[in-house]
Parts: C-alpha cells; structure tokens; sequence
C-alpha cells in the first residue's frame, strides 16, 4: 500500500507531537521524580512515638523514618495506631499528625503544602504567616497566621480554628472561619458553629504516662449553663458524659481520644472546640537484644540490629572496648532500635542511656562468631521422618520441631498447655524453647530448659505466638543449632447460650 503525500505530511506530525510529549513527560518525571541527591528537600518529619513511616514519591515501599528525617515534594508520611509524628516544612509552618493519619507533601505555585488523605492534623502557620491544606475531597484550606485541627475522613471536613483564621473553599464556593470557630463542609454543604466552651485539661496534645491514673477532665463553660456533657470518642469506643461542676475524671484504657464538650444555655446548645490527647502504659526501660552474652552468627549479622524499651530519646553506643572509648557506632534517637548490620567477628559492648543522663545508662554485651549458625532443616513433609543419625559430631547436627498450629484454652481455664515436640538427638544434649510474640524472638516472653527428652508443655493464654526450639551441650550456653521459629495460636472456647426453656404458664 503507498502512501499519499497527505497521509506522509499527517504521520510526520503526529511524530513529531509524540516526540513533544515524550520530552515534555520526561522533564516533569525528572523535576518530580528525579534523583534524590539533586533534589532538595522541602522540610523534615520528626518522629515522635511508636512508629511512623514514609513513602518516597519514586518508591512503592513504606519505610520507618529515622529522627528528624528530610522529606522531599510528594513524598507520603504515614502515622500508626498509637503514633504521631511533626513535620516542619521549610516555610515555617508545622503539622502535627494524629495516630492514624496520613498526608502527601504538595509543590503548589504559592509554594509548598499538604494534602491531608485521612485522620486528623494540627497545623500551625503563626510562624509563617500561611499555609495551605488540601483535603481529601478536593477542599482547599488557606491558613493565614492560623493555629487550626483539621480532619477528614475522605468525605467530610472539620476546621477548628483556635487563632488566625481559614478559607474554606470547594466547588467555587468559600467560607472563612475565624478563631473560635468550627467550620464543618459535607455532602450537605458548609455550616460554622461558634465555640464558647473552653477545654482547660487535659490540653491539645497532652500526654498521660499512665492508663491506672484516672483522666482528669475540666472545662469552663458560660455563666448559666446546664446540663453538660463530654462527647469522648477513643479506642474503638464513643461515649457520653454527663458532667456537673465544669469537672470530671475517667479511668481509660491505652489510646488517643478525642473529646468536646457541649452545654444548654438559655434553651440553645453551646460547644466547645475539639481537644485530643493520649493515654499510654508506663514503660520501663530495659535493653532486648541481643541478650547478654548472645552469640550472633556471621550468617545473621546483616539485619543485626540493637533492640530496647525506652520512653523518650535516649543515646546509643557500640563500642569494641569495655570502656566504649572507641565507639563503633552512636546515634541520638527517639526510636527504640539501631541498625548494626554487617560487624565484624568480635566481642562487642553496647549501652543505652536516657537522653542528657548517663547514670541510667543500662549496658550489655555480645559476640559475633566468623562462623554461620547450622540453621534447622524443614519440618516434617509428606510424614516422613528426617533421618537423625545419633553418632553424628555435634556440630553437623540437625534437629526439627513440630507442634499443632491451634490450641483451645477451655471456658473454666486462663490458659492452654501447648506442647511441643522434637526428636532428642541424645541424652547428653541440652534443649531450650523459647516463645516469643514476635517472629525475631525480639523479646521472649516464656522460656523452658529441657535435658535428654524431646517434648514439653507450656501454658499459654490466648494470643498468637512463635516458638523455637535450640540445642546445646550440657555444659554449654552456645546453640549448636535451632529450629525453624513457627507460628501458633491459641483461643478461648465460649459456651453456648442456656437453652430457652418454656415456663409452665406458657405451657
């Protein structure tokens, strides 16, 4: 088929805008997604409890952010249950993130702000004078010297402005909020309540070390006013509370909570702004692992990483001298791990100590080995027996655990007896399980010593566990091998309900 000069003029140009576009998308995924040593970042996310984590706008993977990391334009920060986390971007303004949200970084013509996916965030812009926010649905929030909460759960908005003022604006329509105002946009269009009620405690953002102490709540309400209740949503739970006095405590479980308060005045309803604050258990402060004297393989040390139990920043060392005069590795930080991967074969010491007090500091040590842990083989397949062969040299052995997957702890009993079941390669070898709720052992939660036998049986109450089973020389503390960590759980069974049985009346 021969084309006509038409046809050849026509396919040129076509090539030509392909050619255009393709320059034109490769500059944008350049500026947008070029490489991350030339781009500069546009603030940093501090982290500050449990667990927080970031998604590189070039990445597909989540991963947890280190103290006072750089973020860069879209980048995603997410928090977890029981999390939260600041980000400072460079002009000035701060956002706070509750547990359980989410937000994008934004690069806008006005500059740089954020998109709020899901939750709730406190935004600050008194230090620079203004921000912008995006909602989910679209909505934008222009923040002017504002120190306002926002929250979204994908179709609704709320802004309560405590100073400064917002513009909402969705759809070409626009509504300002002013301090002491709530502005709420949903399905049904904008509506603005003023607050009236002031929250004294607990305040924005408090924390509560302890869930046994009760939560002191208090308020000051109009002259006048009656009949006062406590909206307090938290936990999975919503409740109401009646409140006389302008006062009230509430015992409450581990979480973050959110409360308002609404009051009669002269047959009108006033309210207050939303407060939000967090219970959390005390935690003591321990180190995890590596365990005292622990000796870690060679063929493990890649992911080796220091684990503790702290609440608060604290200061981590490891050194190769007892005196930690030669550092390997310090970090400040509020998390509770450090990575260490790939040490060298030795003896090594490492320390924890709270943030600027060094006399609480807690210490410990480990040892790497040049040679790899002898690993355990497969459990059991197609119900065939692993050969053992008994005159085996020690360090050639293998040994395999097995055990149900599910246990029932019956309606009368706390816990289950697990048992767990190996083959003994000999009398003189000695066996450890070891239960964790974790796949890393981490933390063990319960331990049993076993000599010559090849079972034993733990009480366990419900949950989800791991267990592994390691063998050593009578005499020794070094695992000449272990089994594979596998997973367990274990359930209350519950009765049936009574039978109806029918009165004689009704018969």
């Amino acid at each position: 088929m021969k084309l006509s000069r038409r046809d050849k003029v026509v396919t040129v140009i076509l090539v030509v805008i392909i050619l255009i576009l393709i320059y034109i998308m490769q500059c944008h995924w350049r500026n947008r997604f070029g490489d991350r040593g030339e781009a500069k970042p546009v603030g940093t996310v501090e982290y500050k409890y449990h667990q927080v984590q970031r998604k590189y706008s070039d990445r597909m993977l989540w991963e947890d952010v280190e103290t006072k990391s750089a973020i860069y334009a879209y980048d995603w920060v997410m928090t977890k249950d029981k999390s939260d986390a600041r980000i400072t971007l460079n002009n000035g303004m701060k956002v706070d993130m509750d547990p359980e949200s989410m937000v994008e970084i934004d690069e806008t013509r006005d500059g740089v702000g954020l998109t709020l996916r899901d939750g709730t965030i406190r935004a600050d812009t008194r230090g620079s004078k203004n921000g912008s926010i995006t909602a989910a649905d679209g909505t934008k929030i222009d923040l002017s010297g504002a120190d306002a909460q926002i929250t979204t759960d994908g179709k609704n908005v709320s802004v309560d402005v405590k100073e400064g003022n917002a513009t909402l604006k969705s759809h070409d329509k626009e509504s300002k909020v002013g301090a002491g105002e709530i502005g709420n946009l949903s399905s049904s269009g904008f509506t603005k309540e003023k607050t009236s009620i002031v929250l004294k405690s607990p305040a924005v953002g408090a924390v509560q070390e302890s869930a046994a102490t009760p939560v002191q709540f208090a308020f000051d309400a109009p002259p006048g006013s009656e009949d006062c209740k406590i909206s307090l949503s938290g936990n999975k739970t919503k409740r109401l509370l009646a409140v006389k006095g302008g006062a009230r405590s509430e015992k409450l479980g581990d979480g973050t909570y959110k409360w308002r308060v609404t009051c009669s005045l002269k047959g009108q309803t006033v309210s207050s702004p939303t407060g939000t604050f967090r219970v959390r258990p005390g935690q003591n402060f321990a180190l995890l692992s590596p365990a005292p004297g622990q000796v870690v393989y060679a063929n493990q040390t890649e992911g080796l990483a220091l684990r503790w139990r702290s609440n608060g920043p604290v200061k981590a060392e490891l050194s190769r001298s007892a005196d930690f005069s030669a550092p390997v590795k310090t970090a400040d930080t509020s998390g509770q791990s450090l990575a260490v991967p790939n040490l060298k074969p030795g003896k090594y010491y490492w320390r924890v100590s709270p943030a600027g007090d060094k006399n609480q500091a807690l210490s410990s040590s480990f040892t790497v080995s040049d040679k790899g842990e002898l690993l355990a083989q497969s459990d059991e397949k197609n119900g065939k027996k692993p050969k053992t062969d008994k005159n085996e040299k020690p360090e050639n052995l293998r040994i395999t655990a097995r055990s149900e997957s599910k246990f029932i702890i019956e309606p009368d009993a706390k816990t289950a007896p697990v048992r767990i079941a190996w083959t003994p390669v000999n009398k003189k070898m000695q066996y450890r399980v070891r239960i964790s709720e974790s796949k890393d052992f981490s933390e063990e939660l319960a331990s049993r010593d076993v000599s010559g036998k090849g079972q034993a049986t733990l009480p366990l109450g419900p949950g989800t566990y791991y267990y592994r089973v390691d063998m050593r020389k009578a005499a020794g503390t070094r695992p000449l091998a272990s089994t594979i960590p596998q997973k367990i759980t274990v359930t209350q069974k519950k009765l049936p309900p009574p039978p109806r049985v029918k009165s004689v009346q009704a018969e």
